[in-house]
């Protein structure tokens, strides 16, 4: 059956999918995780998980302020001043 790229769900090929879902008998319902099913709470893991985000958080952020061109401004004005401050130096030097 050929894809329509411009529908990424398209009718036909829903049913068909759910056609053949329905024939095979799969309960869908076991695929399903239980709402009363406790999820280790084990300290260890709970805080890797919260570095992690962490590490993304500040890596997306680095990432944003590279890719909008502060930090290249900020290093064009920070040689600007550091070859101010070479001039001065040089003209206190006896």
């Amino acid at each position: 059956m050929p894809v329509d790229k411009s529908k990424p769900l398209a009718l036909a090929d829903t049913l068909h999918d759910l056609a053949l879902i329905r024939a095979s008998d799969v309960d869908l319902s076991t695929l399903i995780p239980d709402g009363n099913t406790n999820v280790t709470e084990d300290t260890g893991v709970l805080k890797s998980v919260e570095l992690s985000h962490e590490f993304v958080a500040e890596t997306r952020a680095a990432l944003r302020a590279y890719n909008s061109g502060d930090m290249q401004r900020k290093n064009v004005e920070i040689q600007r001043a550091q070859s101010q401050l070479e001039e001065l130096l040089r003209g206190l030097s006896p």
